[in-house]
């Protein structure tokens, strides 16, 4: 199996950059975001099997979060990263940031979504049955609704350390609603709500990057 990466800047603990269904992580987060957050600490992005950009195709079978969580775990320990690691996803890469929390919360410093929802199983179920869409047609081979039943599932909270949900104001109202369900992760959560479209690491990237900033100013990174 292989894995195209890319890290940038020192220190601890390292920002783990997890992007949205379907995209490679090293092209998903722009310059001005990345440098912002290099500046204070070790960064690093990498792109899921099926996603391109030097990375394997992934297994000819159903994947879960379980699966995710495994190839994330296999590239953390290649790169000899030391835990515990702030984890930071947009849309579906917060999920999977949540999932990697959900299972490892002894390796997480802190928790950072952007625009994740917490997708409901029977919404997930009838999409897919509305569009005739498989695992098989995903790029990663992911199949939403098992992965939704998973994602649904937490017995929250899953952690104390620190978790920053941030809503896009396009979501809209029932998308922040949705997205604040996540506020149960932690006791030591909060939301934040920037100006502008879903996928705000590109509308908003000082924004959003100085919120990480001052998380990791909390955390004492350097």
């Amino acid at each position: 199996m292989t894995v195209a990466y890319r890290c940038t800047g020192e220190g601890s603990p390292t920002v783990i950059l997890e992007a949205g269904s379907d995209s490679p992580g090293t092209q998903e987060w722009p310059p001005a975001f990345v440098a912002q957050i290099a500046e204070v600490t070790t960064v690093c992005m990498y792109n899921r099997l099926g996603t391109g950009g030097g990375s394997s195709e992934p297994p000819d079978h159903p994947r879960t979060f379980d699966d995710l969580v495994s190839v994330l775990d296999g590239v953390l320990g290649a790169l000899e990263l030391e835990p515990p690691y702030v984890i930071a996803g947009q849309s579906f890469g917060g999920n999977i940031a949540i999932a990697y929390a959900a299972a490892h919360p002894d390796r997480v410093a802190a928790l950072v979504t952007i625009e994740a929802y917490r997708d409901d199983p029977a919404e997930m179920a009838a999409m897919q049955a509305e569009e005739g869409f498989t695992w098989e047609d995903s790029p990663e081979h992911v199949d939403l609704v098992p992965t939704s039943v998973q994602g649904y599932s937490y017995a929250m909270p899953i952690g104390e350390f620190p978790v920053l949900i941030i809503t896009a104001t396009e979501d809209g109202e029932r998308g922040a609603q949705n997205q604040a369900q996540w506020l149960g992760l932690s006791p030591d959560s909060r939301q934040v709500v920037i100006e502008g479209p879903h996928d705000l690491q590109f509308a908003a990237p000082e924004e959003v990057a100085g919120e990480i900033v001052d998380l990791l100013a909390r955390l004492g990174a350097g």
